[in-house]
């Protein structure tokens, strides 16, 4: 300034107050107001000053290309200048506009409540148009025009609107969709330690997605046909998600389900990647509490919490995604009952499921558990000892599944139920003897064959109660193909030539060695259950020695080989076996003959 003279300087604040005034007149927007108004699909915006809503002052209506911010300021200053005074020199201009530049600040402001006022009176204004159509009335002739309005016609007539996708989109969605189709087969074929399951799991969770996306489709259909262009709360796809975790008891195998419906889903004209995060997050809220219950009315509960985990997601997204207050609990409440139809609908169909695919879900196993049933019943009737016996393996394995986090129920029915074959024959079991034993009068390969059949005879009965199969694996395992030593043993003393004339292979049992967890923990609980009965003044430390001479023991003989137990797993076994047998020998006082 100090460069320029006083004329000089004079004919810059006139000027300058000329050209503020006319930038006043004709408004200074707000960057970030014109990208707002940009993003919702608007290129006109009405102008003028609002008093009580009044909006009739001095309007205009400024196309979006026209309006000032700050970035296109100083190039409308150099034009305006160079239009309405073309003498002044270029610098004398550049330096005119800089200063205005510095002097100006945005005076219009986008008013987002008085906007979406005036868009419900606009909407409010306009009356519907309703186009009848008789039958017989022909849409289109021949050699006629095609209108617009006939497009529309043809296209509400359809239901919706055609939807073109172009071949990279199509190839991209086809991609994803088998990466994680083979990715949830990979995880069903990595979480299921049953390998014979695979199949039917892979059929349950194709039938539930094929079920899934044709209701998905008529409701999508249905919905956009009324009008609605946002879907995914009302998506049918949570059941299938729950239903898939339920009866594999793996959540992430429901998880995986999530994303292949998801990525599916995305495939619809109306969906976005804001379809893909809705869709698995609201599966994460609720799968998350699946397979906590053990009885169906724990259902309730679950449901419960994964009605309340999803409403907090549902207004986490609509905030995320500026949805207005009305909309985030319009679709807040949908998600919700989604949620508590999808678990009813689970309680519906797992039965039926469990039924014709003999699925050992929580909750069969857990009516299984139950000692009042007709076979246990019956077991207890003639072989007392070894329902008794049965019910002390039970709570031994059930303990030590927990302990290393195995399926406990699955350890306590197989327990349960493992020496159900001994009702057959309950004599020749040393547990049912009172007095004579039954072996004294037959030879010592007659017994070990009796002793072995328990165990064929136990399967070929669990196949007759429709017990899951993994409980028929866990009845069959539960001997391995170890050793019947004591009738061996004496078989070979009895000898002449000690072990020259007797067969080590008529004295083993015909089953498999353990091939989980749980078998190889019944077969441990019922080796330390039968054996430890026989400890006289038993403490601790004699359980814990003795304990590990048996697993030691079934180590040698390679029983424990498939069975997928660590060093680890095994000392917790341990531990939780002497819990409970010292619960099951502690000593009482000796009571007095008066009963004091």
């Amino acid at each position: 300034m100090d460069a320029l003279s006083q004329q000089e300087q004079y004919l810059l604040a006139r000027l300058a107050e000329e050209c503020i005034t006319q930038i006043i007149l004709n408004g200074i927007f707000d960057a970030d107001d014109i990208e707002l108004v940009m993003q919702s699909g608007k290129d006109m915006i009405d102008v003028g000053q609002a008093v009580d809503f009044d909006f009739n002052i001095s309007k205009k209506t400024l196309s979006i290309d026209d309006v000032l911010i700050e970035d296109n300021l100083a190039s409308y200053i150099v034009k305006w200048i160079g239009k309405t005074y073309p003498t002044l020199s270029s610098s004398f201009v550049t330096l005119l506009a800089d200063t205005v530049n510095l002097l100006v600040v945005p005076n219009v402001h986008y008013d987002m409540a008085l906007t979406q006022l005036l868009v419900e009176q606009s909407e409010n204004a306009v009356e519907p148009v309703i186009v009848e159509i008789n039958e017989g009335d022909p849409i289109l002739k021949i050699d006629t025009i095609v209108t617009e309005s006939q497009l529309r016609t043809i296209e509400r007539y359809q239901g919706f609107d055609s939807y073109n996708i172009s071949f990279q989109k199509a190839f991209s969605l086809i991609f994803f969709d088998v990466f994680a189709l083979v990715s949830l087969y990979y995880y069903i074929f990595i979480s299921i330690p049953y390998k014979y399951r695979l199949g039917s799991y892979t059929l349950i969770i194709l039938i539930l997605m094929n079920l899934s996306i044709i209701g998905g489709f008529f409701i999508s259909y249905g919905l956009l046909t009324h009008g609605f262009s946002y879907v995914d709360p009302f998506l049918p796809y949570l059941v299938c998600m729950i239903l898939a975790a339920t009866i594999s008891g793996k959540k992430r195998i429901g998880f995986a389900v999530s994303v292949l419906l998801s990525t599916c889903q995305m495939a619809w004209p109306t969906s976005g990647s804001f379809t893909f995060v809705f869709i698995n997050l609201l599966a994460i809220a609720s799968i998350i509490f699946v397979n906590r219950g053990k009885t169906r009315i724990d259902t309730i509960y679950e449901c419960m919490l994964a009605v309340s985990v999803s409403l907090a997601v549902s207004v986490v997204i609509g905030l995320l995604y500026s949805f207005s207050i009305l909309e985030i609990l319009f679709f807040t409440l949908v998600a919700a009952v989604n949620v508590v139809a999808s678990f009813i609908l689970m309680s519906i169909l797992l039965p039926i499921f469990e039924k014709a695919f003999n699925i050992p879900t929580a909750f069969r196993l857990h009516e299984l558990s139950f000692t009042d049933t007709p076979a246990l019943n019956r077991l207890n009737q003639v072989a007392q000892g070894t329902y008794n016996h049965s019910k002390n393996v039970s709570d031994m394995a059930y303990a030590a599944a927990k302990a290393i986090n195995a399926n406990a129920a699955l350890a306590k029915v197989g327990a349960l139920y493992h020496d159900i074959g001994k009702a057959e024959h309950p004599e020749y079991f040393v547990e049912n003897q009172g007095g004579k034993n039954a072996h004294d009068d037959i030879s010592f390969t007659l017994s070990a064959a009796i002793i072995k059949s328990h165990v064929k005879l136990g399967v070929e009965k669990g196949k007759e109660l429709g017990l899951p199969q993994e409980v028929l694996d866990i009845i069959g395992e539960h001997h391995g193909n170890d050793l019947i030593k004591y009738f061996y043993n004496e078989a070979v003393r009895d000898s002449k030539d000690k072990s020259s004339l007797v067969s080590e292979e008529d004295f083993r049992y015909n089953g498999k060695i353990p091939s989980t967890k749980e078998s190889a923990i019944v077969m441990l609980a019922d080796c330390c259950e039968a054996a430890t009965r026989t400890m006289k003044n038993p403490t601790h430390q004699k359980y814990d020695k003795f304990i590990s001479s048996i697993v030691l023991d079934k180590i040698n003989y390679k029983q424990l080989d498939n069975s997928q137990l660590t060093i680890t797993d095994l000392q917790l076994i341990k531990e939780a076996f002497i819990q409970l047998l010292v619960g099951r020998d502690h000593h009482r006082i000796e009571y007095q003959k008066d009963g004091n």
